[in-house]
């Protein structure tokens, strides 16, 4: 019994010990520059690559288009045709306000004018199944793609393996879409 207390002891300070010492913030030695130190000491140590700028206009306009399936291909009425997402929209003008997260204002106005029709069922816009979107990026990969030599920090531009050109731009520190095209 006493072999047993005195073991249970041993392990609860050996954690006790191990834990205090992993959680301890590590102690400057002063061999090494701080953070800030070496950001200001080079100021391209935080600049994003353009490489790393373009996944960023690559996933924009993938999540993009998978709001865009949400949106207006994913609800159905009751006699099973597409309808405009009631958790997202109830109106044109609240899916063009969803839309400008994802799109700049002219894009979620053409795809307002693509998807949604004049037509209602189950009190909802019945929306046009028809993609407009030449290539389903959610079943591309990076390799699928080849970026423009000309992108920027602000704006990426890719075309998929079968033309289609895809033109992100930065919004409020996120890529949105601001044109889709096929060649």
């Amino acid at each position: 019994m006493i072999l047993k207390q005195t073991a249970a002891g041993v392990l609860l300070l050996t954690m006790m010990v191990t834990g205090a010492a992993c959680s301890s913030a590590p102690k400057n030695t002063g061999t090494s520059p701080s953070p800030s130190a070496s950001a200001a000491a080079s100021p391209q140590a935080t600049a994003e690559t353009q490489d790393a700028v373009n996944m960023k206009g690559y996933i924009g306009a993938r999540i993009a288009q998978e709001k865009v399936g949400f949106l207006f291909g994913e609800a159905k009425s009751k006699d099973d045709k597409f309808i405009l997402n009631p958790i997202a929209a109830d109106s044109k003008e609240k899916a063009v306000k969803f839309l400008s997260t994802y799109f700049d204002a002219a894009m979620a106005d053409k795809l307002a004018a693509h998807y949604l029709t004049e037509q209602e069922a189950d009190g909802a816009i019945v929306t046009n199944p028809t993609s407009f979107f030449p290539t389903n990026l959610l079943d591309t990969t990076k390799a699928d793609v080849t970026f423009d030599k000309a992108n920027t920090a602000d704006q990426v531009k890719f075309t998929t393996k079968d033309g289609a050109t895809y033109t992100t731009k930065k919004v409020s520190d996120k890529f949105v879409i601001s044109d889709v095209a096929k060649k």
